[in-house]
């Protein structure tokens, strides 16, 4: 090399940190998609009322009708009917939010969550745990009491209801410990929002 040339400057780029708005934070638990987890979840949720279904057909049936009652009266096709359908199931959404807006106040804080946001936390996720048992125990407990006159009750709306509410456990489950980007959670929230509208409509006038 020339004494004259000057020295080579080699400039050394810091390595790039992913943000919440890239690809990457698309993805949840071990790399999977948020509609693949909700595909995981709904299936999951399913084969659970399945095999409740199926133990309450062979061994409990004629108690489960005792414990339950149910009449199957329909639902009158009114607006009025489908606001009052929508508002009741919009409650165990709105819980699953709440929960989620609890864990990314935490994962946003600079030194992590503290004490409290954790208790909350394992507290929110312990309710959460319960109605969701609670609900796959009646509705499995139903079908295998009732056969197909229930199955017929729970259609065509029942599976938009339960893909809305696998969308927000996979929603919560991506930003459980870390930040999610803003528009796409807001977007997925709208997009249950929507399937539960839908599901309204759809059992009222069907």
């Amino acid at each position: 090399m020339s004494a004259l040339s000057p020295p080579s400057t080699t400039t050394t780029l810091p390595p790039r940190r992913s943000t919440p708005s890239e690809p990457a934070a698309q993805l949840g638990p071990s790399g999977v998609t948020t509609v693949a987890l909700t595909v995981l979840i709904a299936a999951a949720v399913t084969c659970c009322v399945l095999l409740v279904a199926l133990v309450t057909r062979l061994a409990l049936a004629s108690q489960a009708r005792g414990w339950l009652h149910y009449t199957f009266p329909g639902v009158p096709a009114r607006l009025n009917s489908a606001v009052w359908i929508f508002t009741s199931n919009s409650r165990e959404l709105l819980g699953v939010l709440g929960l989620l807006l609890i864990a990314q106040i935490a994962a946003r804080r600079d030194d992590g969550p503290t004490r409290a946001q954790r208790l909350l936390r394992a507290g929110g996720e312990l309710v959460l745990a319960g109605a969701i048992t609670a609900n796959v125990l009646v509705v499995g407990g139903a079908v295998g009491a009732y056969g197909e006159r229930m199955v017929r009750a729970m259609l065509p709306h029942g599976p938009f209801e339960v893909s809305a509410y696998s969308l927000a456990l996979a929603l919560y489950l991506q930003g459980r410990h870390r930040p999610l980007p803003v528009v796409r959670t807001a977007g997925t929230i709208a997009a249950g929002v929507a399937l539960l509208a839908l599901a309204a409509l759809l059992e009222t006038f069907r």
